[in-house]
């Protein structure tokens, strides 16, 4: 059964927006910082500790048809909501400044993302590849070219 999960954390150094931003390749928010600070979404909410993320058209599609599939009437009614509610009380305590990370995904389980309309989709090419030692490269690098680094890297 497909899951949804929307959920608030501390941004971490090793957070693929963080290493996209540090690499210069990072294009949201007009080239601010990912995430946002503690301070910043406590302003945006009145000083309550609970925000909302928002949901896009392709995630609520793809929400959609998990439900459909799976005959999940939970999910059915998420697919109907343009942002959903994100607690923050666990963060309460931090440092102002703590960059946070706000999301939203929805996880299949076992084969459940192969029988999705969109799995056979077009790929669309990547802004970076991050690899395992946390390299950073602009664009998109074949699974050849992922290969040959790893193995170029482990003779160094």
């Amino acid at each position: 059964m497909a899951i949804f999960r929307a959920y608030a954390k501390v941004l971490e150094p090793t957070d693929p927006s963080v290493r996209l931003y540090e690499a210069g390749l990072w294009g949201g928010c007009g080239g601010r910082q990912p995430g946002w600070t503690l301070a910043e979404l406590l302003e945006r909410t009145g000083g309550v500790y609970e925000t909302t993320a928002p949901l896009t058209p392709r995630l609520r599609a793809d929400i959609r048809e998990a439900a459909e599939l799976t005959s999940d009437a939970g999910l059915l009614t998420v697919a109907e909501l343009f942002e959903v509610p994100v607690p923050l009380e666990h963060l309460r305590g931090l440092d102002p400044q703590t960059r946070i990370s706000v999301r939203a995904q929805l996880m299949y389980e076992g084969d459940e993302g192969l029988r999705m309309t969109h799995a056979g989709a077009k790929r669309h090419p990547a802004l970076a590849t991050i690899m395992p030692d946390g390299t950073v490269f602009a664009g998109d690098m074949s699974p050849e070219d992922v290969r040959s680094w790893i193995q170029n890297a482990d003779r160094g």
